[in-house]
């Protein structure tokens, strides 16, 4: 079950880097939380600025049936946006997996797997979420935190418990109705199916919206973007 176990560390330089390195110790649903990262890092192995007063943690699963690493990341992203919205922070996902309020990052996820052949052995889904951390200068105009949109702190440990909550609920809903997820998903984005982008200095259309991919519908013929640097520069 989904945080029936957790794992408390003070400083790890990943939390992801740990679970994937210690998975054949760890058990399906366990839970690995750092005070603070000194390598933290999101998609594309970009630095995670991850300093205590944050959220860090990640989540390891054994997959028996759910072999898509795709399902995970968007059980993680639908249930932190919809416990961000019990706090009345309406928050977004910029494809594929980055919550932001307003134009500002809130937090990342990051899904990673160790496999045999094409098969997943192991699935962590790490999640970044700026809670009570102070954003520095550098990032002030594109992060920002719970703290500073609330205008006060909150619990950390609280805010945990309550995204490992909604995710067990969503487990036990989505399991065996993906499509709904996707669908939710998809809801939450940025970027809409049909909707006119400039991409690559050219006005072109999103033809399909899919978690590893987006198919774009461009003035050169279809085009796929596989990273959001390649969508967003």
């Amino acid at each position: 079950m989904i945080g029936e176990r957790i794992y408390r560390f003070e400083t790890l330089e990943s939390t992801n880097a740990y679970a994937l390195k210690n998975h054949f110790m760890l058990h399906d649903g366990d839970v690995i939380v750092a005070l603070e990262q000194t390598a933290g890092r999101g998609r594309e192995n970009r630095a995670w600025h991850s300093p205590r007063g944050g959220l860090w943690f990640s989540i390891v699963f054994k997959p028996k049936n759910i072999k898509d690493l795709n399902f995970y990341t968007k059980l993680a992203s639908v249930s932190l946006l919809q416990v961000l919205k019990d706090l009345r922070i309406p928050a977004h996902l910029k494809w594929p997996n980055d919550v932001y309020y307003k134009r500002k990052k809130l937090a990342g996820i990051l899904t990673e797997g160790i496999f045999d052949g094409e098969l997943p052995v192991v699935i962590v889904v790490g999640v970044g979420l700026n809670v009570n951390n102070e954003i520095p200068d550098e990032l002030k105009s594109i992060a920002t935190s719970i703290k500073e949109i609330k205008g006060k702190e909150y619990p950390v440990d609280d805010l945990l418990m309550l995204i490992l909550r909604r995710m067990r609920s969503n487990w036990e809903k989505y399991k065996l109705t993906k499509g709904a997820l996707t669908r939710l998903w998809k809801k939450a984005l940025d970027l809409k199916e049909g909707m006119k982008i400039v991409f690559q200095g050219k006005e072109s259309k999103i033809y399909k919206i899919l978690p590893d991919k987006l198919i774009l519908n461009t003035p050169d013929g279809f085009k796929e973007v596989t990273s959001a640097r390649e969508l967003y520069g």
